[in-house]
C-alpha cells in the first residue's frame, strides 16, 4: 500500500478478517483474503480488480480509497454481478446495487462540520482542493450549505494532487488576500503535510482560522509536527480518541497487532466494521450471490466501535454516528461535538440542498 490511510485501511481490514476467522470463520469455512497494491493509479485499480473477479473468482471485493478509485473499479464490478465495499467517506451524489458504501455521506459529516464552524469560528469560508472529483463535488456541497447559512464563499482553488512548492504558495497568497474565517481543505495524499506545515510558517493561527478537512486524519495528523497540526478541525463518525468500551477495545486490539504509535483511522474503522458487516449477511443467507447477500445485508446490524451501525437497504449506505474533533497540542484528536445520535445516509442531501446544480464563478485551478 502506498497511501497512509490506505494502509490503516488494509490494517483494519485484515484484523477484523482474522478475529472472524480465529472465532470460526463464516459457514465452517475461513475467510481467504487475496490482497494486491493498485499503488494510487486508477487504471491499475481497474485492471487489478478484473484480475480478482476473472482470476481469482472472487465475488466480493474490499477496497477502494479516493473516489477516482472506486469510479474506475464499479464498472469492472457491476459488470461481472460482484459486490464492493467502500469504506471511505466521499461526495454522496451516487448510487450502485453492487456498492456498499459504509463511510460518511455528506449528510453525516458535511452538514456537521458546517455547522460547528459556522457557529464557532464564522461563515466566511475559503475552499481548496486536490484537482479531482471528491474535491470538487465535496466543495459543491460545502459552499451550499454555508451560503444556506448566509454564510460567503471567498475563493475556491484546485492544485494537482502532486502538490509542488510552488502551489502550496500560490495557496497561501490567495489565503492571505481572502482572510476567510475558516479554510475548508479537500487537499488530499501527500499534499496534505507541506499544505499544513506552510500555513503554519505563513503566521496564520488555527485558533482563529482554522483549516477543516474530511481528508486529513490520525494518519496525517501523526506525521506533523503537534504545533502544526494543533487546532485544525475535522468531522468524522470515529476517531481513535473516542471514549467508548468498544472504541477502547478496537483502537487496543489494533494497536498489538500493529504497534503502540499505530493509530486506526475513520476510514480504517469503516473497513474493519464492514467486513463484519459481511460476514454476518453471509452467515444469515447461506451464499455470496448478491440476491442473496443484499437482503441480507439490510438485516444485520453490529455493534463498531463508532456505535452500532446497519446498512440502508434503499440507498446501500451506512447508518453512521457523526462527530467532529479539533487537534489539541499534543498533536491528538479532541472530540468537541458529538451528539451520541446515529444519522441515517442521504447521499443525495435531499433534506439539505435543495439546489446543487449551481455554477460558482469564483473557482480557480492551479
Amino acid at each position: 500500500m502506498t497511501g497512509a490511510v490506505e494502509k490503516t485501511q488494509k490494517a483494519a481490514t485484515v484484523l477484523a478478517i482474522d478475529e472472524i476467522n480465529a472465532a470460526g470463520g463464516v459457514l465452517g469455512r475461513a475467510i481467504e483474503p487475496i490482497a494486491y497494491d493498485p499503488q494510487s493509479t486508477p487504471n491499475l485499480y481497474k485492471e487489478l480488480a478484473v484480475k480478482l473477479c476473472d482470476e481469482d473468482r472472487v465475488r466480493v471485493v474490499f477496497g477502494c480509497h479516493m473516489s477516482s478509485t472506486r469510479k474506475a473499479v464499479l464498472p469492472v464490478i457491476e459488470a461481472r454481478d460482484a459486490l464492493l465495499f467502500y469504506p471511505t467517506l466521499y461526495e454522496g451524489f451516487e448510487y450502485s446495487r453492487h456498492c456498499i458504501y459504509t463511510g460518511a455521506a455528506p449528510n453525516q459529516n458535511s452538514v456537521q462540520l458546517v455547522d460547528f464552524l459556522t457557529e464557532h469560528y464564522g461563515k466566511r469560508v475559503f475552499l481548496v482542493g486536490s484537482n479531482y472529483v471528491y474535491p470538487y463535488e465535496s466543495n459543491r456541497t460545502i459552499s451550499d450549505l454555508f451560503l444556506q447559512l448566509g454564510g460567503q464563499v471567498l475563493d475556491e482553488m484546485y492544485v494537482p494532487l502532486n502538490l509542488k512548492t510552488e502551489d502550496v504558495a500560490k495557496i497561501i497568497r490567495h489565503i492571505r488576500a481572502a482572510q476567510p474565517d475558516v479554510i475548508y481543505s479537500t487537499i488530499v495524499g501527500d499534499g496534505i503535510i507541506p499544505f499544513y506545515t506552510a500555513f503554519k510558517e505563513a503566521g496564520f493561527d488555527a485558533a482563529t482560522m482554522p483549516i477543516a478537512s474530511q481528508s486529513t486524519s490520525e494518519a496525517d495528523v501523526i506525521r506533523m509536527r503537534p504545533e502544526v497540526a494543533e487546532g485544525h478541525i475535522t468531522a468524522a463518525p470515529f476517531f481513535a480518541s473516542l471514549d467508548t468500551p468498544r472504541a477502547r477495545a478496537f483502537v487496543s486490539a489494533y494497536q498489538r497487532r500493529y504497534g503502540l504509535e499505530m493509530l486506526p483511522t475513520a476510514p480504517a474503522e469503516a473497513a474493519y466494521f464492514q467486513v463484519y458487516l459481511y460476514a454476518a449477511a453471509l452467515q444469515r443467507a447461506g451464499g455470496d450471490g448478491l440476491e442473496q447477500l443484499l437482503p441480507a445485508l439490510s438485516d444485520v446490524e453490529y455493534d463498531a466501535p463508532q456505535g452500532a451501525v446497519k446498512i440502508d437497504r434503499m440507498t446501500n449506505h451506512t447508518h453512521l454516528w457523526p462527530r467532529v474533533a479539533r487537534v489539541n497540542p499534543q498533536g491528538g484528536y479532541d472530540i468537541v461535538y458529538d451528539p451520541s445520535l446515529r444519522v441515517a445516509p442521504d447521499p443525495f442531501m435531499r433534506e439539505y440542498c435543495p439546489d446543487l446544480t449551481r455554477t460558482f464563478p469564483h473557482r480557480v485551478q492551479v
